[in-house]
């Protein structure tokens, strides 16, 4: 009976590989298409999430209970720049997500958010990022040849 195992290839440099068939350009494709899904799934829940706990969560009566209805993400643009296109709930105005963007932003992974509106029932919200800065090299503290001990 055959079994399924993993064939290694010796390199130059005598380290050991896992040996794979090459992946075709639709099993490529798939994955990221998966990933991507994926990611946007995560986005939905960090959004319900960030939402609940703002003036944008409604309260709704049900006959099961009260629950809270935030409003729907309706289109993820993967960016860059990340931007959201977001189905405005009755009685809610484009301030209203203004007003609550600097508590929703540190829960998405961003500084800020800015919000357009595009109509009277959707707003586009864009996250904006720190731009990186550059960390140097060594660090500025004290000397460090003068911290070793026995000099």
């Amino acid at each position: 009976m055959l079994k399924r195992h993993s064939h290694t290839d010796l390199m130059n440099d005598s380290t050991t590989r896992e040996w794979s068939w090459p992946r075709s350009r639709r099993a490529r494709r798939r994955e990221h298409e998966r990933a991507k899904a994926e990611f946007v799934s995560e986005l939905r829940w960090q959004w319900r999430s960030a939402c609940t706990g703002t003036p944008l969560a409604q309260v709704v009566y049900t006959p099961s209970g009260t629950t809270r209805g935030v409003p729907m993400i309706e289109h993820v643009d993967i960016g860059p720049p990340l931007a959201l296109t977001v189905r405005v709930r009755p009685g809610q105005i484009v301030a209203d997500f203004v007003a609550a963007a600097p508590r929703i932003a540190p829960a998405l992974n961003a500084t800020a958010l800015e919000v357009t509106p595009l109509g009277q029932d959707r707003v586009r919200i864009v996250l904006v990022t720190a731009p990186l800065v550059a960390v140097p090299d060594r660090p500025s503290g004290p000397n460090v040849e003068a911290l070793k001990f026995g000099a």
